[in-house]
């Protein structure tokens, strides 16, 4: 089956996406109105674009895992400006940041049933806490199958400049993704249901450069697959700006109990100059 006959299946078009200190682009100021309102629309557009090739006949459900969003306010300016009528926030973040609300907030968009929604943030590991923490959703598939769903925005490397600080931040985004594992976990008593994590890991399953890293060593012990791992290495890519850390994989959609659609793999969606992450698309049942 090829990646435009999947609506054959009941399957669910799942997408992660970096906004970049959204709509602004900006992290302490914001940009004039009619700025922000022309990166909204064209976030849309550029997302919808992705929902497209994912899923042309626009037949399956969608989930949508969002990163560095201003607010609740942008997240359904947002929805709009994608146009799917049955699209809606399941749930958005509130980090606050000193005084304020964080400019970097985590949100699941989504078409299916929500029955439960919450967000937190990470566990204290004192001078190793990872900041921010995850947006949740409990979804129900088509069939009537619960789904976990978290989106996150793991530690980056921003101003990393010795191996104690590249450590630290490496120990920050492996506490992250263990205490999901860790809430994930198979008991006794409890049924062993799917699960997403999708969102900006910062850090690059395939490089060199992130090989001290733990996250995806402990996510594929825990079972998790990436549809990333399809893709030849140039198609991988979903930071492509110039710098350091530029032409890196760092945007990922991992899964658990579910299977990617036959043929489906992963699309990456250039963002242009909306954000310096690209959005990363794929096909679930």
């Amino acid at each position: 089956m090829t990646f435009s006959s999947a609506f054959l299946v009941a399957a669910v078009t799942v997408g992660s996406w970096n906004g970049k200190w959204f709509p602004s682009g900006r992290a302490e100021h914001r940009a004039a109105p009619h700025i922000e309102a022309r990166t909204v629309a064209e976030a849309g557009a550029m997302l919808r674009e992705g929902l497209k090739k994912a899923d042309p006949y626009g037949t399956n459900d969608v989930i949508i895992c969002l990163n560095e969003m201003r607010g609740p306010k942008v997240v359904n300016e947002l929805i709009a400006a994608i146009g799917r009528t049955n699209l809606t926030c399941a749930v958005i973040t509130a980090y606050r940041r000193r005084d304020r609300f964080d400019m970097q907030q985590d949100a699941i968009l989504t078409t299916l049933p929500v029955v439960a929604a919450n967000w937190s943030k990470w566990k204290n590991h004192k001078a190793e806490t990872p900041p921010r923490g995850y947006a949740h959703a409990r979804v129900v598939f088509p069939g009537s199958v619960t789904t976990e769903v978290y989106s996150v925005h793991l530690k980056s490397n921003y101003g990393q400049t010795d191996e104690k600080t590249a450590r630290l931040n490496r120990a920050k985004r492996s506490h992250a993704i263990r205490q999901l594992i860790e809430q994930e976990r198979p008991r006794r008593g409890r049924k062993n249901v799917p699960v997403i994590i999708a969102g900006d890991l910062n850090a690059d399953k395939w490089s060199e450069d992130f090989k001290k890293d733990t996250v995806f060593e402990i996510l594929a012990e825990a079972g998790f697959v990436t549809p990333l791992e399809f893709l030849p290495p140039e198609r991988r890519i979903t930071y492509p700006k110039r710098g350091k850390w530029g032409g890196t994989a760092l945007d990922y959609i991992f899964i658990r109990g579910l299977r990617i659609s036959s043929g489906a793999h992963a699309q990456i969606i250039s963002a242009g100059e909306i954000s310096d992450h690209d959005a990363v698309f794929t096909n679930v049942e």
